[in-house]
């Protein structure tokens, strides 16, 4: 058996730290229950873990049991489920989007089947259904590094920042005690967005649309580098999303111990 320091980094989109920043005082209980089954998936207020992020990483740290085979075989890398919150806050309809090692996927769903009710979401004023997701790494060492995946088009190269000796030269954390934050808050972030997408004729003609995760750095500087499509869904929709992130300016950098540090972020 290796001696290697086990580790599973749980990493947020930014729409969950969003949502973490916006829970409502008030209990579930105090909303009407909808009675319509339709999944959300932007309901106007995101289902969250009850506690909020700082339970969840405790309760997976818990119940996290890095299979011994996987260890045995240096086994690590990003597994990311979507699921449904019920209205009672119980967890279904788990889908892995992005998958790491057989083991490693299972034991991640392992880890979702296990958690208590979430705070379910909310839409129009009533208690719904709503799909969200967590990301998980897991990670063996602490030196060891993401695997990306960069796009081969001349629009993927231009705007994605690739800069491999950022991450072999440079401690690059996922989760730490304050996380990089858009320098004109998450509204600004939304309109930059908004303003700066340009949906590509042949997906808009067709009607393709979904979900694309992407991975960035923001270096302790606050710049952005290392755009890449964790899970996408079409190559020009996932060239137009790392095109649009390569457009933004420096971020506030993420803090750990008080000091300023390269964070990957989802």
């Amino acid at each position: 058996m290796h001696n290697i320091r086990l580790k599973l980094i749980v990493a947020f989109s930014l729409l969950v730290l969003v949502a973490t920043t916006n829970i409502s005082i008030l209990k579930a209980q105090d909303y009407p229950v909808s009675k319509s089954d339709k999944v959300y998936e932007n309901p106007d207020i995101m289902p969250i873990y009850v506690g909020g992020t700082p339970e969840m990483h405790r309760f997976i740290s818990n119940t996290l049991s890095y299979p011994a085979e996987s260890v045995e075989k240096e086994e690590q890398g990003l597994v990311v489920y979507t699921f449904v919150v019920e209205k009672d806050g119980t967890l279904s309809n788990f889908n892995r989007i992005h998958g790491a090692t057989p083991l490693l996927n299972e034991e991640a769903l392992r880890i979702l089947k296990n958690m208590p009710p979430w705070r379910p979401g909310r839409h129009n004023g009533e208690i719904v259904r709503s799909e969200t997701y967590v990301p998980m790494y897991f990670k063996l060492n602490k030196n060891a590094t993401y695997t990306t995946r960069p796009s081969s088009s001349a629009t993927a190269k231009a705007y994605a920042k690739t800069d491999e000796s950022v991450i072999e030269n440079n401690k690059i954390y996922t989760i730490v005690d304050k996380m990089p934050k858009y320098t004109y808050g998450e509204a600004e972030l939304a309109k930059f967005i908004a303003h700066n997408i340009r949906y590509p004729k042949e997906a808009l003609q067709q009607g393709i649309e979904g979900r694309i995760l992407c991975s960035f750095i923001v270096g302790a500087d606050g710049s952005i580098s290392n755009i890449d499509v964790v899970s996408g869904i079409n190559p020009s929709l996932n060239d137009e999303a790392i095109r649009v992130l390569g457009l933004m300016p420096k971020w506030i950098p993420g803090e750990n111990n008080g000091e300023k540090v390269n964070v990957k972020c989802i």
